[in-house]
């Protein structure tokens, strides 16, 4: 499934999400994060390979403009969720994100 597989740490951060496949728009709950991706708790997660556009917010980080960008699917179980990795992420919400976990990490 790849869980070993981790470029980068995951850090629990629980928000609530929206991604996009094939034209639909689903609501979902972001459980946790890392500078490589985050995984998606949904009952229903998509097939690996898929990919999603999707944005989440950061509490605590100061802006109401949410992360935005394009990821796939790693890894699911079914009635749990799916892993996805990052495909795009603009260079600002990369940074916003780095700097947000690296508050974390000083917590």
């Amino acid at each position: 499934m790849g869980f070993d597989k981790r470029n980068s740490p995951r850090y629990p951060l629980v928000a609530e999400m929206s991604y996009e496949h094939m034209g639909f728009s689903s609501p979902g709950k972001l459980t946790d994060v890392s500078l490589g991706g985050f995984f998606l708790d949904t009952i229903n997660p998509l097939p690996e390979g898929s990919t999603i556009g999707f944005k989440f917010g950061l509490s605590g980080d100061g802006s109401e403009i949410p992360i935005k960008g394009e990821g796939r699917v790693v890894w699911q179980r079914p009635f749990q969720g799916m892993g996805i990795r990052f495909t795009w992420i603009s260079a600002t919400d990369q940074n916003r994100l780095l700097t947000y976990l690296s508050q974390k990490l000083s917590v």
